[in-house]
C-alpha cells in the first residue's frame, strides 16, 4: 500500500490551513531548484520523498508575508540548510482557487460579440506605431482577442511587411503554401482563393488538425471593381443559432464531418471535426455529451447553493473553435462519435450503416443550412474593400472571411494580397508577456473563464 504523503499546516490570514508537503516543496524558487536564466527546474519533482517533512516554519525576516520552510528528508542532494520561501499570496491562491497566482493564471480579456453595426466602431491601428510601440501592439493583440478582427493602415509597400507584422506577435507558421504566400488570380489555381470568383465564408487550413489561429492579409494591390473582403463573427452567429434552434446547434457541435485538401501529386491533407468545437464539458468526474445538458447541470450547482462560488458560464465560454469550410468539405462518412446519435433515430436494435450515414448527412445538412443563413444575414457582415497599404489580422478559429468576386482581367490592377499565419501558442505567449508588462495583474482562477 502506498504510504500517506506528509502535510504541512501554515497559518494564512489567521486561519490554519493544511497543504501537501510535496506541493510546497515543489514551489521552491531558490537558485538551487530553479536555474537563474533558463527558469527550468534543476531536480525532478518525482524525486521529492513522499515522506518529506517540514522541519521548521519561520517568518522571513527581510520579506514580510513570506515564510521559510526547512525540510527533513529533502530531495537527495539538498543539504539541511536548504530553505523554501513561500509568499502568503501564493498560499491564498492555493487555498482559494487551487492554483498559484502568476502570468498563466491571468485571465484573457472576455470575447465581445459583434455585428455589422458595432464592428464599425473598432479602431484601426497605424503600422509604424504597431511595429515600434509595444503599447500599441498590446492594444491590437487585445482587440484580436476580444473581437478577433484588427486592421492596420499605412503599411509599408514591402512584400516582407506581412511577415514583419506577424513576427511582432510570434513565429510565422510555415505551410505548404510557404512562409508567406500570395492571394491573386492564377491559371490552373490550386485553391479557390486564387480565382476571381466569389469566395464564401470559410476557415483557412481546415484540413489541418490544428489550423492557424491568426491569419494576416496585406493588400498590395486592389482590383478596380469588386473584390471586397467580408468578415462575420461566427461566434456570435453560433450563439444566435443556439438561441433560435438548440437542436440544430447540437447537431453541428456533435456530428463530425470530413475536410480535405486533395492534390495527389503534391499534398493530401485530411481532418475530421464538428462545426462547433466545444471545450471539455466536464463537472467533477462527469462528462456531458451536449452543451445544453452541461449548462443545465452547471446552473443547478450554482443556483442550488451547493457551489455558489462557481462562476457563471454560458455558450460563449464553452465554444473553442468554429470550423466552417464549404470549399474543403470532403465526402461524408460515419465516425465512432456519431454512431450512437444516428442509431437513436431508429427503434430497431441495429441500423444498417447506409441508413446511419443517410440520417447523419440529412441532419447535418439541415443544421448547416440554418447556420449558413445566420452567417449571411446582412446585419452580421463586416465588409471592407481593402486598399493598398492596409493589412487585416483576424482570429481564423472564430472570424470567418469571404471575398466578393472581381474582374480578373484588370490591366495593372489585379487584386493582390500577401498572407501569413501565426499559431495560437506564440500568440498567447505574446499576449501574456505584454499583459504582464502593462497591467501586471495576478488574477485568480475564479476570474478566468478560458
Amino acid at each position: 500500500m502506498t504510504s500517506t504523503a506528509s502535510r504541512v499546516v501554515i497559518p494564512v490570514d489567521g486561519e490554519h490551513q493544511e497543504f501537501s508537503a510535496i506541493l510546497l516543496r515543489d514551489l521552491c524558487q531558490c537558485s538551487a531548484c530553479i536555474h537563474h536564466s533558463t527558469r527550468q527546474k534543476l531536480y525532478s519533482t518525482a524525486d521529492i520523498p513522499r515522506d518529506i517533512q517540514a522541519q521548521t516554519i519561520t517568518p522571513n525576516q527581510s520579506m514580510p508575508g513570506v515564510c521559510d520552510i526547512r525540510w527533513d528528508r529533502d530531495v537527495p542532494g539538498f543539504g539541511s540548510q536548504h530553505t523554501t520561501s513561500i509568499d502568503a499570496d501564493m498560499l491564498r491562491g492555493i487555498g482559494r482557487d487551487g492554483a498559484t497566482p502568476g502570468p498563466f493564471q491571468s485571465s484573457l480579456a472576455p470575447q465581445t460579440l459583434w455585428d455589422a453595426e458595432s464592428s464599425r466602431n473598432l479602431p484601426d491601428f497605424e503600422y509604424d506605431a504597431y511595429m515600434k510601440d509595444d503599447a500599441t501592439l498590446y492594444k491590437a493583440i487585445v482587440q484580436l482577442r476580444t473581437h478577433g478582427l484588427v486592421f492596420l493602415t499605412d503599411v509599408s509597400e514591402s512584400e516582407k511587411a506581412v511577415s514583419s507584422i506577424a513576427e511582432r506577435i510570434g513565429s510565422v507558421k510555415s505551410t505548404f503554401y510557404g512562409y508567406t504566400w500570395d492571394v491573386r488570380t492564377v491559371p490552373s489555381a490550386i485553391n479557390a482563393a486564387y480565382t476571381s470568383s466569389d469566395l464564401g465564408f470559410h476557415t483557412d487550413l481546415l484540413y489541418f488538425q490544428n489550423p492557424a489561429h491568426v491569419q494576416l492579409l496585406h493588400c498590395m494591390q486592389s482590383s478596380s471593381s469588386g473584390g471586397a473582403s467580408v468578415f462575420a463573427d461566427a461566434l456570435k452567429c453560433a450563439i444566435d443559432l443556439y438561441q433560435a434552434d438548440v437542436d440544430a446547434f447540437s447537431v453541428l457541435a456533435t456530428l463530425p464531418v470530413n475536410y480535405h485538401y486533395k492534390h495527389p501529386d503534391s499534398n493530401l491533407y485530411s481532418a475530421t471535426k464538428p462545426v462547433f468545437d466545444t471545450r471539455p464539458l466536464r463537472i467533477g468526474d462527469v462528462f456531458y455529451k451536449s452543451l445544453p445538458e452541461f449548462l443545465e447541470a452547471w446552473g443547478r450547482l450554482r443556483q442550488g447553493g451547493t457551489r455558489p462560488d462557481l462562476p457563471s458560464v454560458d455558450v460563449v465560454d464553452c465554444l473553442e473553435k468554429i470550423n466552417w469550410g464549404p470549399p474543403f468539405l470532403a465526402p461524408f462518412s460515419l465516425h465512432a462519435e456519431s454512431m450512437e446519435q444516428v442509431r437513436s433515430f431508429s427503434s430497431a436494435t441495429t441500423t444498417p450503416p447506409r441508413e446511419c450515414l443517410n440520417r447523419k448527412v440529412e441532419d447535418w445538412h439541415a443544421a448547416a443550412a440554418k447556420f449558413s443563413a445566420v452567417l449571411h444575414r446582412e446585419a452580421n457582415l463586416h465588409e471592407r474593400l481593402m486598399k493598398p497599404g492596409e493589412c487585416v489580422l483576424f482570429d481564423n478559429t472564430r472570424v470567418l472571411h469571404a471575398r466578393k468576386g472581381f474582374e480578373a482581367g484588370d490591366v495593372g490592377k489585379a487584386r493582390w494580397l500577401r498572407g501569413a499565419y501565426v499559431d495560437k501558442e506564440p500568440y498567447l505567449s505574446r499576449y501574456r508577456v505584454l499583459r504582464y508588462r502593462f497591467e501586471g495583474k495576478l488574477e485568480t482562477m475564479r476570474d478566468r473563464v478560458k
